[in-house]
């Protein structure tokens, strides 16, 4: 029970530093850092560059992709080159084996303590600096959390020496490499199954011959957790994951060939492997290495794997109304540009909101979208809207450019939980849309719509108060509507229940567009 408690707190160590490293590195970036990385992700090479960076920072590729998502949906980046940064994150994460391959327990031990110190009397000042101290922390639990591992992997390897279990796996690599894949797919990363093989290796738990196996089965896992992000996302994301799939497939292709080359011809590779016969090394060093080739044949095999999936998952409709019209990552470099642009954007998304009720109306519209497809589209584009204001924010602007920039990030929150209402309202509204008073209620609020949709037609430059003295409070008329139905026993319950919601929604549909309306209109005299 002692050695397991020590391979257990080891492990949990290990876990902990992981994840504090990454969470207080992306910070230390910064905006302006993620800026400067969109910025880089122009050719081949900068692509390969930054992406290995970028996995180094972030010890997460997955995390780095959804930072290229984000700058292909806001149209800060064109989905081309830009895709296959996190492809390349890949190789940055397999450094982490690399490093628990060289013996750092007095240093983690070191950094540990001074962390300890500086956190405990607060000597940390200000956040930046709090970061540092964080991420200092995470670097020296990680490795000091392999170090407890390779600790209680000698006490353990004594005892599985003698056991016919683990002698049976030894002799079967394909168990071996369903022992890694479960490891990987419970870790969420190949690169952390990777390091405790590497860890297993120093405490003579395993030799190269059977780590082989392991480490490539654990690489192969990530084709399946890339695959699993595949089908929920939009063209570009599926792009970015399907990348990812091809370059763990033809690394773990690569990983399996050396595996069966070593088991075939045992002791011919000690003359070519490197670090002087380090097992640790050695298999920190092939890991790496694998990352590497399988990224050169995922990038050359980029644009098969694209069309493929255009092939195979076209776009959907909400994913088509959910591409900017108007935002250009050119415009960037001019803020006066790219704010009109935006405020066009956002009139686009406006001119949508009387659209969401057209299939609940009375003489429904069977040519409109239905509301759920126009509600994920909205959202969706209303978060693009988002991070182009968030990327133009990082650049050089004046004091008034930077406020209408924050009036129309509220205004897209607004627009955004604006499509989430009107969705709602359109679902609950739906099998009740006969009722007199449901229909009362959609007529008058696709009225409203209307008159915010023309607002926003001219960009918030037309006289706002008739519109707002439309969108007046309506808390004492729905109360008063309500108390109305209750008393109404014609009605079911679920029908009342309906009505009941509709009302609830209905003011807060008119709230947000009223919100609206001034933002638009604030942003423009401003």
């Amino acid at each position: 029970m002692a050695t397991l408690a020590l391979l257990l707190s080891g492990l949990g160590l290990f876990f902990i530093g992981v994840r504090s490293l990454s969470a207080n590195l992306v910070p230390l970036v910064g905006r302006r850092g993620r800026a400067a990385f969109s910025r880089a992700l122009r050719g081949p090479l900068s692509v390969a560059l930054s992406g290995t960076v970028a996995g180094i920072i972030t010890q997460s590729s997955t995390a780095v992709s959804w930072i290229i998502v984000s700058f292909v949906r806001g149209g800060v980046l064109p989905a081309g080159p830009a895709l296959g940064a996190p492809n390349w994150a890949n190789v940055g994460t397999a450094l982490l084996p690399l490093i628990v391959a060289i013996d750092t327990s007095t240093a983690a031990g070191v950094v540990i303590g001074l962390g300890g110190f500086i956190t405990y009397f607060k000597l940390a000042r200000g956040d930046r600096m709090r970061h540092v101290v964080e991420a200092a922390l995470g670097a020296g639990l990680l490795l000091f959390g392999m170090h407890l591992v390779s600790v209680a992997v000698g006490p353990i390897r004594d005892e599985l020496m003698h056991n016919p279990w683990w002698e049976v796996a030894l002799e079967h690599p394909l168990l071996l490499a369903l022992i890694g894949f479960g490891f990987s797919v419970a870790a969420q990363s190949s690169s952390v199954a990777a390091a405790i093989a590497v860890a297993a290796v120093g405490g003579g738990l395993l030799d190269l011959g059977s780590a082989l196996p392991l480490v490539a089965g654990a690489n192969a896992a990530g084709m399946l957790n890339n695959a699993l992000m595949v089908p929920g996302e939009t063209m570009a994301g599926r792009a970015i994951f399907a990348i990812q799939v091809v370059q763990k497939g033809a690394g773990s292709l690569l990983l399996a060939a050396l595996s069966v080359a070593v088991a075939v011809f045992p002791g011919a590779f000690d003359s070519v492997l490197p670090a002087d016969g380090d097992t640790r090394a050695q298999i920190a060093v092939i890991f790496l290495l694998a990352q590497i080739g399988g990224a050169f044949i995922a990038a050359l095999a980029q644009g098969a794997t694209c069309r493929l999936l255009e092939r195979m998952l076209p776009a959907s409709p909400a994913e088509a109304l959910a591409q900017p019209a108007f935002l250009l990552r050119e415009s960037l470099s001019d803020p006066a540009a790219a704010l009109d642009l935006t405020v066009r954007e956002l009139a686009r998304l406006a001119d949508r909101l009387p659209m969401m009720l057209d299939k609940v109306r009375e003489e429904a519209d069977l040519a409109t979208p239905p509301p759920a497809t126009l509600r994920v589209a909205g959202v969706a584009l209303a978060g693009s809207v988002k991070a182009y204001l968030a990327a133009l924010l990082d650049g050089q602007m004046s004091r008034r450019q930077v406020a209408v920039a924050l009036l129309l990030d509220d205004a897209s929150m607004n627009v955004s939980a604006l499509h989430e209402a009107l969705g709602e309202f359109a679902e609950v509204a739906g099998p009740t849309q006969a009722l007199p008073t449901a229909r009362r209620l959609i007529e008058a609020l696709h009225a409203l719509l209307g008159a915010v949709a023309e607002h926003g037609e001219s960009l918030g430059a037309d006289d706002p108060e008739l519109v707002l003295s439309l969108l007046g409070h309506r808390d004492q008329v729905m109360e008063a509507l309500r108390h109305r139905l209750s008393e109404q026993h014609a009605l079911t319950p679920t029908q009342q229940d309906a009505l009941f919601r509709m009302t609830i929604l209905f003011e807060r549909i008119v709230w947000l567009a009223r919100q609206l309306v001034n933002s638009l209109t604030q942003a423009h005299r401003a």
